[in-house]
């Protein structure tokens, strides 16, 4: 279903008495403890799906087991869809944040970006915040993503081994922003919204693209989003063509915008990050 476009006012004026607006790297959220005892930080965009968005309308484990759809990627990431709410249901990204954990990336990655770690949940969506009032060109264009709905908190504590997190990572998170409380021992989750579409890869197999006509596609793709997030100084440091989603039109060509180029979408933040001052996207 559509999002709906509220005004910050508006949102306050009707907040309900049970959400606590909270400013977290500059991000405006809606905080409430759910009724399992987890934490949820609500954006302006999940706050009109707040109900959908509680975690017994979407976790609660027998109806998540039988909606979730595993989704390509080394995370932990899943579309599903919320339990009915308010007579709506909305389709969700869920995904696992990996702040403090080992960068599973290549060698020539980790060579060139030494200083490489993931986005902690509160980082991720202040810098896709930024990200998507970003505009580019004579036509001011933005960088289409995918809507960030909440940051969910589950009670659960983990052991340090389970977490697979490392504390010298999350004390060098917490010494650069104090203000986004974190807790080594404790999961967070990520929700999204759906975008549809196929990612970059997926369109490759549809085609039956292979060899070089299949690498060039791929290499085109991703080069291309690359230089359009560098021009309102963005990078992503894995970027994968399972990052850019696309769209097919009524003859099944893929979508263009009125420039011609590709209609798309990125879809990963967890290596998003600015461009550096005197350095040049990779």
């Amino acid at each position: 279903m559509p999002f709906a476009r509220q005004t910050f006012a508006e949102l306050m004026n009707n907040l309900p008495p049970n959400l606590q607006p909270r400013d977290i790297l500059g991000v405006p959220y809606f905080h409430t403890q759910t009724s399992d005892g987890g934490d949820l930080y609500l954006t302006e965009f999940g706050l009109p799906f707040a109900q959908q968005l509680m975690p017994e309308n979407w976790r609660e484990p027998d109806w998540f087991l039988a909606h979730r759809q595993k989704l390509r990627g080394t995370s932990t990431i899943y579309r599903t869809v919320t339990k009915p709410a308010d007579g709506k249901s909305l389709e969700i990204v869920v995904r696992y944040n990996r702040v403090g954990e080992e960068l599973p990336v290549d060698t020539l990655t980790l060579e060139k970006f030494m200083n490489a770690d993931f986005n902690s949940p509160f980082e991720e969506i202040a810098l896709l915040m930024q990200l998507r009032a970003a505009r580019r060109g004579p036509g001011r264009r933005r960088i289409p993503t995918k809507k960030p709905l909440a940051i969910f908190a589950p009670p659960d504590l983990l052991q340090l081994w389970q977490s697979g997190r490392l504390e010298s990572k999350i004390s060098q998170k917490l010494a650069r922003y104090p203000q986004a409380t974190l807790d080594i021992r404790r999961q967070y989750i990520l929700l999204y919204g759906w975008i549809t579409g196929l990612d970059a890869q997926q369109v490759a197999d549809q085609r039956q693209l292979a060899g070089e006509i299949r690498e060039q596609f791929l290499m085109e793709t991703t080069g291309f989003v690359t230089a359009e997030l560098a021009e309102v100084g963005f990078r992503v440091l894995d970027m994968k063509p399972a990052h850019v989603i696309l769209r097919f039109d009524a003859d099944g060509n893929l979508k263009r915008r009125q420039d011609g180029e590709l209609l798309y979408a990125l879809v990963d933040y967890e290596l998003l990050e600015p461009i550096p001052a005197g350095q040049v996207s990779a």
